[in-house]
């Protein structure tokens, strides 16, 4: 099997430098959707020590994750070394400056889509790589072959239709409760398809690792680089950008006859979710291969309680010491 390195984003909103810099920065255009710059999207409470020990756990064959800052660093990341669960080379910090070296872009930038589009140029990283959100997180065992057959990936989700070709769409356009600057997850991944070279029927992912071959995105960016250079001018983000992960997917289907895969489950919650309890069973249990818990500082305390320990039991074995003893009792 080829190496596999998984490929994580992270922020420390609570970091006064970071609060400065989007304060300063805070977008004033009319087009800017006001949403993209919120507290709420930087802030963090602790879930990439979650992802680092579900891959550890459940994914083996890792060769290495790599983790994408603004010149930050998790507090206990070297602690996963320390405690022997991992080689001391095995958690790698990737800068901004070195994904966007000799690129044009806004800097500092607060654009998760715009450091996804160019997370393949991260120097060292495999040709086969997963990428991850940091409140996602591998939820059952994992072989190889899960993410990557043959050489290729594993790109599963939904066929949806464009959201110019939706009834609901059309109607809040009339009605004038259409908002017209909102990067939607959904818009963005048709977008992605779009310049892939796909009209009309798109696959809609989901929060779940998106698995990408860094040659893909390097032949494309070669061939199309004014796609990059737009995609980096947005210091927030924009209506105007695609989802990388969505370009990708489309590529690999237009360019290398990928096939798409059904949806897989995913144990996936955000604040108001109307049936959290199925979900914890799901991650207990572990019937869905993917979990992700939205926004985890902002659910009651009680909730919030519960959920730390869960993961802090299901994730105990490949979390350092002091992250098991700070974790509540399930």
């Amino acid at each position: 099997m080829p190496d596999i390195d998984f490929v994580i984003a992270w922020v420390d909103g609570s970091d006064p430098v970071h609060i400065e810099a989007r304060r300063r920065f805070s977008p004033q255009q009319e087009n800017a959707h006001r949403g993209a710059a919120a507290e709420i999207r930087f802030r963090e409470s602790g879930e990439i020590y979650y992802l680092i020990a579900s891959i550890l756990k459940y994914a083996p064959f890792a060769r290495r994750i790599h983790i994408v800052t603004d010149n930050q660093k998790p507090a206990l990341l070297d602690s996963f070394a320390a405690s022997g669960l991992c080689a001391p080379d095995f958690l790698r910090i990737v800068s901004h400056d070195m994904i966007f070296h000799n690129l044009e872009a806004a800097r500092p930038t607060f654009n998760p889509r715009s450091i996804e589009a160019a997370l393949w140029r991260i120097p060292g990283l495999a040709e086969h790589f997963a990428y991850l959100d940091d409140d996602m997180f591998l939820n059952a065992p994992m072989i190889p072959e899960d993410i990557f057959r043959d050489g290729k990936p594993i790109i599963h989700g939904t066929m949806t239709r464009p959201d110019r070709w939706r009834i609901k769409t059309g109607l809040r356009k009339v009605l004038g409760k259409y908002d017209d600057v909102r990067p939607k997850y959904s818009l963005a991944q048709e977008k992605g398809a779009q310049i892939a070279g796909v009209t009309g029927r798109f696959l809609l992912v989901h929060h779940h690792p998106h698995p990408m071959r860094r040659s893909t995105m390097e032949t494309f960016h070669a061939e199309r680089p004014e796609i990059l250079r737009e995609q980096l001018r947005y210091r927030f983000r924009n209506i105007a950008q695609y989802l990388p992960a969505s370009l990708a997917n489309h590529l690999e289907k237009t360019r290398h006859g990928v096939a798409f895969e059904r949806q897989r489950p995913v144990a996936y919650m955000q604040p108001g979710t109307r049936s959290p309890r199925e979900v914890l069973r799901a991650i207990r249990d572990e019937s869905a291969p993917f979990g992700c818990i939205q926004n985890l500082e902002t659910y009651p305390a009680e909730m919030n309680r519960t959920i730390h320990a869960i993961l802090g039991e299901k994730f105990g074995p490949t979390l350092p010491p002091q992250l098991r003893e700070e974790a509540p009792r399930a």
